[in-house]
């Protein structure tokens, strides 16, 4: 029965962690390359900023977009529960400026809400969302639009994170998030498939954003969005030639708050959402609903290396007890796998400096994030919260 439950368990680990390698594969070694569909004039683009108090950032932001807008586009900022500057400085900018006030339970998904009920009265063509703490790449804009526009579907940039220097951890959360954000979808991409929504720096056409349920119910609303919108029909693409920046939170406590809210809601995806999602792709025989539940049980990084971890050390105790080595076999294939796609990944897009910085501080990440996965069984985040910056 040990050698049993050791080989399933090894099984189990083994599928997102092919997955990744895979994704991870497409992106480092193909080098295929996809262009999106040829359009004959640029779409008119909203872009919809959704703000809670920051004034300290909304004007980098704005800044950043306004010379890439043309005739007949437009920033709108959100200024949604704000209780400082942010509406003053985003008009001193050059945005057109929502306030919105309401019980405040919704977080980000009714602040788009409400900017998209804003522009009921004169639509664009293509809205692209930016969060207010992000600075968009000089022609990242018109790549989304027309790509949105062409493809006639929400599409997805690179959505890069800079380390804080001062920050123990940082530098290892922004490979992760590398990896996350820019690698996976590019392997994908270059697969032909659809990839998630990762938050900032995406974009869609207007009338399937405004009717959207904007991740309802979950505290990862991007993901969420994702697989409504695909279940309508309208799966993601990726823009790899498409980033927007932004920088980690500037304390580790700030940092730890944000690392949660984003793994609650996708460990709650993985465990919840994704088994159903590729069971109504196999029924449908959508690849693009396979794929896009393949990608949503790959859960984050820390969390599968413990996992695999587990089983690992359940596959070695059940050799020394006697039983069959097959689980354990099997979890070593897998690990090896894991570490060696993570480390060309960061390798080709990090340089080797960073991959080879992974070898030390992996470890430390990993066990710093286990109060964050204990949390999930007895203090589970359900609730839509802003993460804290500073300038």
């Amino acid at each position: 029965m040990g050698s049993l439950i050791a080989f399933l368990a090894a099984l189990s680990v083994a599928l997102p962690i092919v997955v990744l390698a895979l994704e991870c594969s497409a992106a480092v070694f193909s080098g295929k390359k996809r262009s999106h569909p040829d359009i004959k004039q640029r779409p008119i683009v909203c872009v919809l900023i959704p703000a809670h108090d920051e004034a300290e950032l909304i004007e980098s932001a704005v800044h950043s977009i306004r010379s890439q807008l043309q005739e007949g586009d437009r920033i709108v900022v959100v200024a949604h529960n704000c209780s400082d500057g942010t509406a003053e400085r985003a008009r001193l900018a050059g945005a057109e400026v929502v306030v919105a006030e309401d019980d405040g339970t919704g977080g980000k998904p009714d602040a788009l809400k409400a900017g998209l009920r804003a522009l009921d009265a004169n639509p664009p063509d293509v809205c692209a969302v930016i969060d207010a703490d992000c600075r968009a790449e000089p022609g990242s804009i018109a790549v989304l639009a027309n790509a949105a526009f062409a493809y006639d579907a929400p599409v997805q940039g690179v959505y890069l994170f800079q380390a804080v220097e001062k920050v123990e951890l940082s530098s290892i959360s922004s490979l992760a998030l590398l990896v996350k954000n820019a690698v996976r979808p590019l392997g994908l991409h270059r697969l032909g498939l659809p990839c998630l929504i990762n938050g900032a720096g995406s974009a869609y056409p207007f009338r399937l954003l405004r009717h959207a349920p904007h991740g309802e119910g979950s505290i990862a609303e991007d993901y969420q969005l994702s697989i409504d919108l695909a279940l309508q029909g309208h799966p993601t693409r990726f823009c790899p030639t498409a980033t927007v920046k932004s920088v980690l939170p500037s304390s580790e406590d700030s940092a730890f708050k944000q690392r949660k809210r984003w793994e609650h809601g996708h460990l709650r995806l993985f465990l919840g959402a994704a088994p159903k999602l590729l069971v109504r792709g196999l029924f449908r025989k959508n690849l693009d609903l396979v794929a896009l539940a393949l990608d949503l049980c790959v859960p984050p990084l820390s969390f599968l290396a413990l996992w695999w971890a587990a089983t690992a050390a359940y596959g070695g105790a059940n050799v020394a007890l006697g039983g069959t080595a097959t689980g354990l076999w099997i979890a070593g294939c897998s690990g090896a796998l894991l570490a060696v796609s993570v480390t060309a990944a960061v390798w080709k897009f990090s340089g080797p400096k960073a991959s080879l910085g992974l070898l030390w501080i992996v470890p430390r990440y990993v066990l710093w994030k286990v109060p964050l996965y204990i949390a999930y069984i007895f203090r589970r985040e359900t609730r839509w919260k802003k993460t804290e910056r500073h300038g």
